[in-house]
C-alpha cells in the first residue's frame, strides 16, 4: 500500500483543474491518495470528492485532511483485470462562491 499525492497546480482556460498526474492516477488496491491544493493554483478549497464508479472505488470515502487537502483510500477489493474509474473533485475558485467540478480518472491495477 502506497501513499500517492495529487497536487492541484492550477485551473485551465476551460475551468478544469490542472493536476500533477495529468488527470489520470494509477493506483493499487489499498493505496491512500492525498489531493493537495497548491497555494498559487487559483483554487480556494476542495468542497468534495465524489465517487462516480459503479463499484465502490474508495473505502473509506475521501474526507478533508487539512484546510488545503483531502485524503481517501482505494478499496482493497482486487479485481481480475485493471479498471479505470471516474471521480469528481468539487472546488471553489478564489473569489468565487460557485462550486466548480473536474472529473479525473483513477486506473486501479488488479
Amino acid at each position: 500500500m502506497a501513499g500517492l499525492a495529487i497536487t492541484i497546480t492550477g485551473i485551465d482556460s476551460s475551468g478544469n483543474l490542472i493536476l500533477s498526474d495529468g488527470g489520470m492516477t494509477t493506483a493499487n488496491p489499498g493505496d491512500t491518495i492525498t489531493w493537495i491544493v497548491n497555494g498559487n493554483s487559483g483554487v480556494a478549497s476542495i468542497t468534495g470528492i465524489i465517487d462516480n464508479s459503479i463499484n465502490d472505488l474508495f473505502n473509506p470515502d475521501p474526507v478533508p485532511f487539512s484546510s488545503a487537502s483531502w485524503q481517501g483510500t482505494i478499496n482493497t477489493i482486487k479485481y481480475a483485470k485493471e479498471r479505470t474509474e471516474t471521480y469528481t473533485i468539487n472546488y471553489l475558485k478564489i473569489g468565487d462562491s460557485k462550486i466548480h467540478r473536474c472529473d479525473p480518472e483513477i486506473r486501479v491495477k488488479p
